[in-house]
């Protein structure tokens, strides 16, 4: 059994957790709380499934835990006064994640999970993970492949402008699917056909993932872990370019579901994958590899359990 602790302890309602959990926004967490247990919001919010809480004081947060002894605890995001007060009254196996550059241990945690290698360094509790997808809610619905390329992000500082201005030197008309990037609409210079859209929820982000051919993926952010809509494309059946210096995790990269390239050669990569891209194959790849229930083995693993 897993129980998930979301966030750092406190009586204010987050709206960026609230959004998750109405869906407006994708979590790859609640999907093993769904599958392997339980997510505990440490701050107030509005929960409706049997598989969520809302606990914000650490007496009854350590209550909850204590009925189930054998479960692995899973500390996500920073919070000292949750490591404090909560992880280390508890005897339960502890694994901390955090994906972005900063806090990536605790001295609390049985085990920190890391996801790219460079990461490993800090400390010897650092175990090498990667992050699961369910094949079940992550595959195509039957969408027709109505664009060449997709883009996914919100923030439009993953290359995604550039890309699309170095699309021009491709004759031969091209569509493109920006999720999320509506507006960044104003920057675009292509003479290909571009549909944006504005920030969409995890199903929307789903549904319309497998209306393109091939994802481009070009983050040169180094503070970034292991992106997820690497996976969701991929288990999705969409190869991807991803950029060559960028965080790798070996366990993710295969025959099939992507192609490297730097940026000189981010057109030429694009359009081999075009013409050579394989969907069943790289969804196939995707299940085999990285799903749900083979990250969760990992933590396992990790934890030598």
């Amino acid at each position: 059994m897993l129980i998930i602790l979301y966030g750092e302890i406190s009586n204010k309602t987050n709206w960026k957790h609230q959004r998750m959990i109405d869906g407006g926004a994708t979590c790859m967490y609640r999907e093993y709380a769904k599958k392997f247990g339980s997510i505990v919001y440490v701050t107030p919010q509005k929960i409706n499934l049997p598989w969520e809480k809302s606990i914000i004081k650490s007496k009854n947060i350590i209550d909850y835990i204590s009925k189930f002894p054998d479960a692995i605890v899973w500390s996500v995001k920073h919070g000292p006064k949750k490591d404090k007060e909560v992880l280390e009254k508890i005897n339960n196996k502890k694994v901390y994640y955090s994906c972005n550059a900063k806090n990536r241990g605790i001295k609390q945690s049985t085990v920190n999970l890391m996801d790219t290698p460079e990461r490993l360094k800090t400390c010897k509790r650092n175990k090498l993970w990667f992050k699961g997808k369910d094949p079940d809610y992550w595959k195509p619905q039957g969408q027709k492949k109505e664009f060449d390329y997709l883009l996914i992000g919100t923030r439009g500082d993953k290359n995604e402008v550039y890309f699309l201005k170095r699309l021009n030197e491709i004759k031969e008309k091209r569509k493109i699917l920006w999720i999320g990037g509506k507006k960044h609409e104003h920057k675009i210079s292509t003479n290909h056909h571009v549909v944006c859209t504005n920030f969409l929820g995890q199903d929307d982000v789903r549904n319309n993932i497998p209306k393109a051919k091939v994802g481009i993926l070009f983050t040169e952010l180094k503070i970034e872990g292991f992106p997820q809509s690497f996976i969701e494309m991929s288990m999705c059946g969409l190869p991807v370019v991803y950029n060559e210096n960028a965080p790798k995790n070996r366990f993710y990269f295969y025959e099939g579901n992507h192609k490297f390239s730097n940026k000189k050669n981010i057109v030429k990569n694009a359009e081999f994958l075009l013409r050579t891209f394989d969907p069943i194959k790289c969804r196939e790849v995707a299940i085999e590899n990285y799903s749900l229930d083979k990250s969760y083995v990992r933590i396992l693993s990790c934890l030598k359990l």
